[in-house]
């Protein structure tokens, strides 16, 4: 409550509650109406985030679940191999592939140096924004796939066995079989990506703090140069606060009933 209330006030951080003065919605017509020329660019980086965020985990962390579903040796070792990256801190993993993406001593530029395919990772706008998306999937790839694979574990194994009784092929079975009924999985995982990618601030603040320029600001990074970092702006850091929680409440709505129909016509 007390952030809606803020973001109703022009109050800088710092400067005794006195002078705060009453703004009413003119934080959120400035930041909605483009004049304040921040606010659309990191919209726009925010939603591009949860495209490639959530498309490379929830595509990648389901063809894993799907190979651990077919391995039956040393299945322990490989689920709990993939805990490693959910158990590590995002800033302790962050600040490992800062290392890791480094110009000069980077891991990934001294294999690809001798190839001459050495990279400025986090020297360059596209290069930036590829190198958190690469984090970020490499961190959240083992949770979308835990879950598809519990959910795979969980389903009666007789339809799939009399598809192929009938012949079904591999990927007729995943399509027509198997993909349906762990649809409420799919479902879930999406749904837990698509609010966890559009509230991205850990990973992207320890790779770039939003570099170079512009690049890597998210909202979420938008709201602590605001309020908490470079101006104090402490009523339009909680305008774009509030905006960013209607975002997500909208997507994750219309995401959770489009699958929800997608299931209902999967179940026909």
């Amino acid at each position: 409550m007390f952030l809606y209330v803020t973001s109703l006030f022009n109050y800088d951080r710092g400067t005794p509650l006195s002078s705060a003065s009453w703004v009413g919605f003119d934080n959120y017509v400035r930041l909605l109406s483009g004049a304040d020329d921040n606010f659309w660019p990191a919209v726009g980086v925010t939603l591009g985030f949860l495209v490639a965020a959530t498309a490379t985990t929830v595509v990648l962390g389901t063809m894993l679940a799907v190979l651990l579903d077919n391995v039956t040796r040393a299945r322990s070792l490989f689920t709990t191999l993939m805990l490693v990256p959910l158990v590590m801190a995002p800033v302790i993993a962050g600040l490992i592939w800062r290392l890791m993406f480094n110009d000069l001593y980077g891991v990934l530029n001294s294999l690809l140096r001798p190839l001459g395919l050495d990279q400025p990772w986090l020297g360059s706008g596209p290069l930036a924004f590829i190198s958190v998306v690469i984090v970020e999937t490499w961190q959240w790839t083992p949770f979308v796939a835990l879950i598809m694979f519990a959910g795979l574990q969980s389903i009666d194994p007789r339809p799939r066995e009399a598809a192929m009784l009938d012949g079904a092929g591999p990927l007729q079975m995943l399509r027509h079989v198997t993909f349906p009924m762990v649809a409420p999985f799919f479902g879930l995982v999406v749904a837990l990506r698509v609010i966890d990618s559009m509230k991205i601030f850990d990973t992207a603040y320890i790779l770039t703090q939003g570099g170079p320029g512009k690049a890597t600001e998210t909202l979420g990074l938008m709201v602590w140069h605001y309020g908490l970092y470079q101006t104090g702006w402490i009523g339009r850091a909680s305008a774009v606060a509030v905006l960013l929680l209607v975002l997500v409440l909208v997507l994750s709505n219309v995401v959770t009933r489009y699958l929800k129909r997608v299931e209902m016509q999967e179940s026909v």
